[in-house]
């Protein structure tokens, strides 16, 4: 494994402890992860303030809550949190008792990780930051892809990804989109990005889009999808009149 992932890995083990301690010291921190240095906690607490999870306080540090974070949060990681949340209420509905589901990478599909129940589910992933938000589950089987990661987004990609997923059935699959229009259909940055959902929908029994309203009308250069090739779009809110009636025109159920 290396060195980027291990850090990304590492950085997340340590968010979650300082969120389950609310405020921890330099000296819980060094006995918690003991083959960590010093001055990589540093780097890594350093890191987390960067992406306004946590401040650094007089020896240690403290994790913000909610609150706290609107006023003080820089990182990509919270942007357009009210609707990332929306989004992710609506979906885990569609999570069911021994069901197999992939998530794809991104924030809001964090925000889902997040509040899936513990329940025997079949979770396979290409994001290992949210593959480590389903590990604090007792009950979830989780499935992580190999690959290269990409570091905007911390998502894996690349042919060992492809790979795996081409061997697999998958019940439901959350796709996120960064932009959706007419012309252009759902789009990301990305090609690897691209070439994977396209996969995905052609292995999925049920596709659903996850997309906050704000990537409504934006065009990327590649698309991954059209309308007619998903079965459900979920944002939090209601789309134009003219994408809702191109979702009507192709049986895709808005929510």
């Amino acid at each position: 494994m290396g060195d980027w992932i291990l850090n990304i890995l590492r950085r997340e083990q340590i968010r979650e402890f300082i969120k389950k301690k609310g405020i921890v010291s330099l000296k819980e921190l060094s006995t918690e992860f003991p083959n960590v240095s010093l001055m990589t906690i540093h780097r890594d607490l350093d890191f987390l303030v960067k992406q306004g999870f946590i401040v650094r306080i007089r020896g240690g540090a403290k994790y913000l809550d909610d609150s706290e974070k609107s006023e003080t949060a820089e990182g990509v990681d919270i942007q357009n949190k009210s609707e990332k949340d929306i989004v992710a209420h609506k979906a885990v509905s569609f999570v069911q008792e021994g069901c197999s589901i992939f998530l794809d990478g991104g924030t809001t599909m964090l925000e889902l990780a997040k509040i899936i129940p513990d329940m025997y589910i079949n979770v396979m992933t290409n994001g290992p930051n949210i593959a480590l938000e389903i590990a604090e589950k007792m009950r979830p089987t989780i499935t992580l892809c190999g690959g290269t990661i990409n570091r905007k987004n911390l998502s894996v990609f690349g042919y060992s990804a492809l790979d795996m997923l081409s061997h697999i059935n998958v019940d439901v699959a959350f796709i996120s989109a960064s932009g959706y229009s007419e012309e252009g259909g759902f789009t990301c940055g990305f090609e690897e990005q691209a070439k994977l959902r396209r996969l995905l929908i052609e292995k999925a029994r049920s596709v659903i889009i996850l997309m906050d309203s704000t990537k409504f009308g934006k065009m990327l250069p590649y698309t991954f999808a059209k309308m007619e090739d998903v079965n459900y779009l979920i944002s939090d809110k209601a789309p134009s009149l003219e994408l809702l009636e191109d979702a009507n025109r192709n049986h895709v159920t808005i929510l």
